[in-house]
């Protein structure tokens, strides 16, 4: 028997399916990663099919049984939806890297209540144009890191504990061991040197700062090397094809 169930969620992707039909990946306040089937969604008199684009955040009401991998759609409701992200390239290539990584690097009816909330947040952010998407991104993606499991830790030496400020000269990062000190990095095997600059930039981006000072391309450098963490830790994620023109 199926459960009448109300909940928020994100739009990750939609597909034809038959004839009329649309099965839709969502990623929900209160299941995570979800599939459900939107019957007659792609019917032209269906005022549904345009409440479920991709990125929108919606209000849905399902048919849900536990022994089911697709569940229905009943109703359908927008909340919000971003008209400055689609309009321009840079904050549409950003919102689907978060896209990408809710799609490859979530657990299908694993329930994070607090990455459905970072995630709407983050695409309000991205869709005001007085926000940089780039920086947005890039703390989103911090933060999304932390939430799956794999938290980079940048405010002591992952060897010593030495606590890292914003006068340390230069620091290095271990794929396998993390942030290293001036002193433990003399020895160990360095992935990414990580100068002042970059590195008071990283701790910042991990704050809840908002008045970051930052360069551009210091944003990239650390969007990539974040992009090479998940990679060494998921052998699965090959990096995030949004991204491959930054």
């Amino acid at each position: 028997m199926s459960d009448l169930i109300k909940t928020r969620a994100i739009v990750l992707r939609k597909l034809d399916y038959g004839d009329t039909s649309r099965i839709i990946h969502l990623f929900t306040e209160d299941f995570g990663k979800i599939s459900a089937i939107l019957k007659g969604g792609r019917s032209g008199k269906s005022k549904k099919i345009m409440l479920v684009d991709v990125m929108n955040n919606v209000q849905i009401v399902l048919y849900k049984k536990e022994t089911r991998e697709v569940q229905i759609i009943s109703e359908v409701d927008l909340l919000q939806h971003y008209p400055n992200i689609s309009d321009d390239f840079d904050r549409m290539m950003h919102a689907s890297a978060i896209i990408e990584l809710l799609l490859n690097l979530t657990v299908e009816n694993e329930n994070n209540h607090r990455l459905y909330i970072g995630t709407a947040r983050a695409f309000e952010l991205i869709n005001n144009r007085a926000k940089n998407p780039k920086l947005i991104f890039a703390k989103y993606f911090l933060f999304f890191i932390k939430e799956i499991g794999y938290e980079f830790p940048v405010t002591h030496c992952s060897i010593c504990g030495k606590e890292l400020t914003s006068d340390v000269l230069s620091v290095a990062y271990n794929f396998e061991s993390g942030i290293l000190c001036g002193d433990c990095k003399q020895d160990r095997l360095i992935h990414s040197e990580l100068s002042k600059e970059l590195f008071n930039l990283l701790f910042c981006l991990s704050t809840k700062k908002n008045d970051i000072v930052y360069e551009e391309r210091n944003l990239v450098v650390i969007i990539k090397l974040l992009e090479k963490f998940l990679r060494y830790n998921i052998h699965e994620f090959k990096g995030l094809k949004s991204l491959e023109l930054v």
